[in-house]
């Protein structure tokens, strides 16, 4: 895949200062309308007024961006989205965001070891990413090679923070290390949130 001409989303501060104007830009029954590329339009387009398409790295900032709002329908909507409507979507080929901040790096690259053990899940119980909507034959779906994702070679060199950050639920509460409800895979960047919910079928 070649590099990402995706603009990198919004940091976690800008997000987290304004969870409501970030969530007003994304209506839950109106997707249609953002979920394409944020890239800036060629001119050939504009002068066409074509809708650019939607790329794998924006739907992955917009996971990124609903996980750190805390916005539970949406983010997993998106994976599910990621995962079954574009199939062809490889987690492993997201190309690297060489992002300079420490903080949001760390979230994308614990997002994409979620993200494969959120499609390995559904694949392991025999549905393939591009398994139709409707089973007919589920002991044929089964019976297919098993492809697991994995996550890119770039999110397994990204640096765990060296001071801790608290990371809020939606409603602005702040868990602690003791917490059930911490997410381990985002402890291990030294990053303390909530668990997100990950799976789906």
């Amino acid at each position: 895949m070649a590099a990402s001409t995706e603009p990198l989303p919004p940091s976690v501060s800008e997000l987290l200062a304004n969870r409501q104007k970030a969530r007003s830009h994304c209506p839950i029954n109106c997707s249609y309308l953002w979920r394409r590329s944020r890239s800036q339009p060629s001119f050939l387009s504009r002068l066409l007024r074509q809708p650019l398409s939607d790329t794998p790295s924006a739907s992955f900032y917009r996971i990124y961006e609903f996980f750190v709002l805390d916005w539970n329908v949406a983010f997993r909507n998106e994976l599910e989205y990621f995962c079954c409507s574009h199939p062809d979507w490889s987690v492993c080929d997201l190309p690297d965001p060489e992002d300079r901040d420490p903080l949001r790096y760390a979230v994308l690259a614990v997002l994409t070891r979620l993200m494969c053990a959120s499609f390995n899940r559904r694949i392991e119980l025999g549905l393939p990413r591009d398994a139709p909507p409707i089973i007919e034959d589920f002991e044929e779906l089964q019976a297919c090679p098993k492809v697991f994702e994995r996550p890119p070679e770039w999110a397994e060199r990204v640096d765990f923070l060296q001071e801790r950050v608290i990371m809020p639920d939606a409603e602005g509460n702040e868990l602690t290390e003791d917490d059930p409800n911490i997410s381990e895979e985002f402890h291990t960047m030294n990053i303390i949130a909530p668990t997100p919910h990950i799976y789906f079928i």
